[in-house]
């Protein structure tokens, strides 16, 4: 199964904190300090508001599925970037 590159960008001046995303896909987004959700890696740290993934294709499924939920569509999930 192979890996594609993947990025993940939060617009942090539209994400309201909903956290519909969270809820999909707590392994790659959570809710911290900040007043917009994060980006975590793949170590669970958070990289904030852009991480770069290489990213199998059931990954890729639950980021764009986790982008989809937002309310604001404040989450961008790019292929080959």
């Amino acid at each position: 199964m192979g890996c594609m590159k993947v990025t993940v960008k939060v617009d942090s001046t539209v994400c309201i904190t909903a956290a519909n995303c969270v809820g999909v896909a707590p392994k790659f987004f959570h809710i911290g300090q900040e007043s917009y959700v994060e980006v975590l890696n793949r170590d669970g740290a958070a990289e904030g508001t852009f991480y770069a993934y290489e990213a199998t294709k059931e990954e890729l499924e639950l980021l764009v599925e986790a982008a989809d939920s937002c309310p604001t569509q404040a989450i961008e999930v790019l292929e080959g970037e």
